[in-house]
């Protein structure tokens, strides 16, 4: 009767897997191409369809009046492995706002890719959180690697002024890309960090997904220990009737 009981657990359990292994395999997260978003500290050859050289972390000599409104500087979000164009993205940029904002006008823009979109972005003290989505066809938004979104800073102060993402995300009308993003510096007045003479560059880190693939996945989980606890369940069941027979 053991051998039996363990058979039908194992059953079960391996249905489950393969229903939460097939789920994750169709899922437009799993199946577009990955995307790398990062921040170019110089934005010279960038457009919304081609990027120059990527420069990480970029040295400026600045001399200008902290914090008056005015842009010193630009920097952009960039996207790699872009071969379908965006139709939603999410790229949350954080700063020190004790030493540098970002404005909310031009030449900060958050379409460039995305010409005609609804602009979701929103600002707060130590982030810039820019969004765009087309809410319906026609989609207008221009493919291949470029500038997602072009950055306005109001220096404050020298230094190292380090920027990160606290989130990244991009959509096409092909599905959700997995995304990576890359955080940058800009050195202002000062060199780029470095460590035995060799510029220390931020490392990439996986970036967030969106929020409704997550309640996909979500779903996938639950059904797996569903059935999970359908094969603990028949496997206690049996061993109760074989225990009273």
């Amino acid at each position: 009767m053991v051998s039996l009981r363990l058979i039908l657990a194992s059953v079960v359990l391996l249905a489950a897997v393969g229903l939460l292994h097939l789920i994750g395999a169709t899922l437009p997260a799993q199946a577009q191409g990955a995307i790398q978003m990062g921040l170019d500290m110089n934005t010279a050859g960038n457009t919304a369809s081609t990027l120059g050289p990527i420069e990480r972390c970029y040295e400026v000599a600045w001399s200008g009046t902290p914090f008056d409104g005015v842009a010193d500087r630009t920097i952009d979000v960039y996207v790699i492995g872009d071969t379908q164009a965006p139709i939603v993205y999410d790229a949350w940029v954080t700063y020190d706002n004790s030493k540098v904002h970002v404005l909310q006008t031009a030449p900060t823009d958050p379409l460039i890719k995305m010409q005609g979109a609804l602009n979701l972005s929103g600002y707060q003290a130590g982030q810039a959180s820019f969004a765009a989505e087309y809410s319906a066809p026609p989609y207008n938004g221009i493919a291949g690697n470029g500038t997602l979104v072009r950055v306005a800073l109001d220096i404050g102060s020298s230094g190292v002024l380090a920027f990160d993402f606290a989130k990244g995300a991009y959509r096409s009308q092909a599905g959700l890309h997995s995304v990576v993003t890359g955080p940058g510096q800009l050195a202002v007045n000062t060199g780029c960090p470095a460590v035995g003479g060799i510029a220390e560059l931020p490392e990439l880190v996986a970036g967030a997904d969106s929020s409704r693939d997550r309640v996909v996945v979500t779903a996938a989980v639950a059904g797996a220990i569903g059935l999970t606890l359908i094969a603990t369940y028949a496997a206690r069941g049996w061993r109760s009737r074989s225990v009273r027979r």
